[in-house]
């Protein structure tokens, strides 16, 4: 008897793996396609993306990075955290602009198409190394106009940066891409801390200059989407029923959105028909992970008191009040912004208006719950 393999399973729970559907997020990835072909006086020429861990911004800049390749552009994506950055981003730049020229003999790029067809070349030297960081993007952004394409950055991790690092590269960005309009674009992505920390004062005033697009949780019909299409074009089905809980499980957080739809898809067996005890088992697997690789090393890094500001939150179905968590709390207003402002920096809390926070992870609130059963925080 001939046996029968299932399907592989769709769904990518793994940090910086982009999801099956990229569901939701049309009008960003729109805006961004429209700066290519704008050039440099389009507002999300250099764009920012904000959002709490797993709310899929890695996935983004994957698409990003995706977009610009289909218009004929070269891609240098790199990681702020290590320190460096400028010098890698030269060192990128340079061998890019050196890949321009082929070996046997050596040719350079003198036109391009959007769609990378109809390329000239003519005889060139191998650049030679030692390009500071605003030689080499000028150079390499002389070269890409010819063709009438360009050259996209993408940074992730903005949040871990070297602050002088940082403003140093948007000095030369600054003075690259807007002042000398060469097509060199730019799109980074970070933790909402950024607004405290790089996008005030004057951390970075190129960045502030740039256009923000928050990535935040998926509507309903977005995640539908994001569980139903990856199922079905691997042969799978999903009951509507089954569908539903796994869409309010989830509460539009992306990574809990692949956990889910891994573990219920898992769940189901061969052939693949997803039913709600397989949901069931998947969410209770999604909960318990996205709270050990989410929720628990922020948390564990935490005074008590911070713990203790989470704790009152959690208390709250929605947004809380800081004054009702300072009465919670039995301390000041003040007292509790000072760690309102911790954990905001931490990742842990997003403001939601004038006096109000919300917790920014969407899977955070019966995790913390079960926190709250473990140890008396509040006490």
């Amino acid at each position: 008897m001939e046996a029968h393999l299932a399907p592989h399973n769709p769904f990518s729970p793994t940090f910086g793996a982009s999801p099956p559907v990229l569901a939701g997020r049309d009008h960003i990835i729109e805006d961004i396609g429209d700066a290519l072909v704008t050039g440099p006086s389009h507002p999300d020429y250099t764009a920012l993306l904000i959002g709490v861990s797993g709310s899929g911004k890695t996935a983004m800049l994957n698409a990003v990075e995706d977009l610009a390749r289909s218009h004929g552009w070269l891609v240098l994506a790199d990681n702020a955290a290590p320190e460096g950055l400028p010098a890698r981003l030269a060192r990128g730049a340079s061998r890019l602009l050196n890949e321009l020229s082929l070996p046997e003999p050596r040719r350079r790029i003198t036109s391009l198409t959007a769609a990378g067809f109809g390329i000239g070349f003519e005889r060139s030297s191998t650049v030679q190394p030692g390009y500071d960081l605003r030689g080499v993007l000028s150079a390499l952004g002389d070269v890409l106009a010819t063709g009438g394409t360009g050259l996209m950055i993408s940074l992730d991790e903005l949040q871990s940066g070297d602050l002088d690092e940082i403003r140093e590269f948007g000095s030369v960005l600054q003075h690259v891409t807007r002042r000398e309009q060469r097509p060199v674009a730019f799109v980074g992505a970070g933790l909402p801390q950024i607004e405290e920390s790089l996008l005030s004062g004057d951390a970075a005033t190129f960045l502030q200059r740039c256009s923000r697009h928050d990535i935040d949780r998926l509507d309903p019909e977005a995640t539908r989407l994001a569980i139903a299409r990856p199922i079905a074009d691997r042969g799978g089905r999903i009951d509507p029923q089954a569908l539903g809980k796994a869409i309010a499980a989830t509460s539009g957080y992306a990574f809990m959105v692949q956990l889910v739809g891994f573990h219920s898809w898992k769940a189901a067996g061969t052939p693949v028909h997803i039913g709600v005890d397989d949901v069931e088992v998947g969410i209770s697997e999604a909960r318990r992970r996205v709270g050990r690789l989410v929720l628990a090393p922020t948390w564990n890094a935490l005074s008590n008191v911070d713990r203790r500001f989470l704790l009152a939150m959690a208390t709250d179905d929605d947004e809380s009040r800081l004054a009702e968590i300072a009465a919670r709390l039995g301390v000041s207003t003040n007292y509790a912004g000072v760690y309102r402002r911790r954990l905001i920096n931490a990742g842990m809390i997003i403001t939601t208006g004038k006096g109000r926070v919300a917790l920014a992870h969407h899977a955070a609130r019966d995790w913390l719950r079960d926190q709250a059963k473990k140890a008396d925080y509040l006490s």
